[in-house]
Order: structure tokens, then sequence, then C-alpha cells
């Protein structure tokens, strides 16, 4: 006899997210499983960081949204919700802010590595985003100030302390010298 797994849904999310203990608590879904994101403090800085130097250009361009690490994404209807540090949709493929999670994948998207992250989990993350429809994913790597840049039918870019970073056609005009990630 073998044990089958229980495969989480949304509306399993939305009830765990929705307990009393669990108020401050962010939890993705990925492949039907509940994860949480453990909170940490030089990672959030970074991405808080990165949201006050992106929103007000895409705020004053009127070009979209951007969510922090708390503003979830349904990537599809197989059990993926992503929660990205940093996330950005444009009004093009989601012209109302929802009332709760995006329905689409994020345009880009942002992922700051924290102590209990392995880059390997990160990586096929990234891989997803683009799978589900995400045009470009940023893992940031502080420890060692690297940015990977992932853009979907490309190659993996390796940015440095010493490069600049842009987001292409998701929010073109916009740049960012890794250091100051």
């Amino acid at each position: 006899m073998s044990v089958q797994e229980k495969r989480y849904t949304l509306q399993d999310l939305h009830e765990i997210e929705s307990r009393p203990e669990n108020a401050d608590r962010i939890f993705e879904l990925i492949d039907g499983e509940i994860i949480e994101k453990v909170p940490s403090f030089k990672p959030s800085m970074i991405a808080a960081t990165l949201i006050v130097t992106i929103q007000p250009f895409v705020k004053q361009h009127q070009l979209g949204f951007v969510t922090g690490a708390d503003g979830g994404y349904i990537m599809n209807d197989e059990g993926n919700v992503f929660d990205p540090d940093v996330g950005f949709i444009s009004k093009l493929r989601m012209p109302q802010m929802p009332e709760r999670e995006a329905l689409v994948p994020p345009d880009f998207a942002i992922e700051v590595k924290s102590p209990t992250d392995r880059k390997r989990d990160m990586r096929l993350k990234a891989e997803k985003y683009l799978r589900f429809g995400t045009t470009m994913v940023w893992l940031v790597f502080p420890d060692e100030q690297q940015v990977e840049v992932y853009v979907r039918d490309q190659d993996v870019q390796t940015l440095g302390v010493d490069d600049e970073v842009d987001q292409y056609e998701v929010i073109p005009g916009i740049s960012l010298a890794v250091r100051d990630v």
C-alpha cells in the first residue's frame, strides 16, 4: 500500500492564510505544496530598496503595479501561487488591481536569497516563472554580490558588482547597478 501526499489547492492556501496564528506569515503554493517564506532582515532590506527604486518610475509612466513579498500571483491552475520578493505586472496584462492575488504571472519577478534558501531551489523556481509566462526573473545573491538574470529563450546571465542590470522590454528605461542592489 502506498501513501499519497496531499496536493494543496488555492482554496487550501486561503484557508491556511486566514488562520489567526498565520496573520503575519507568508505562504506560497508550489506544485501543490504549501511553502512558508521565512522572513530575513537583509534580503527584506534589499527588496525594499529595489521597490523604492522601481516603483516611482513605474508610477510616473503609469506602467502597472509593483508588489512586495506578500503580493501573490496565481501562476497557473495546477497549484502554483508565487510571492516574489519584488514583482511587476503591466497594466496591459492586468488593467485593474485585484482584490487578492493577481490572476496571472508577473511580467518581472525578483527573488532575493535569504539564509534559508537553497540556490538550486531558487534556480528551479526561476525556470518555473519563465515556463508559466513571466518574461524576466532576477535572482539576487547578496553574499556573492551577484544577480542572475533569467529571460525567456535566452541563456542565464550572471552579473557582478561592477555590472548594470536593466529590465529590457519589461520596464524599458530603467537600469540599476548591481552594487546598489
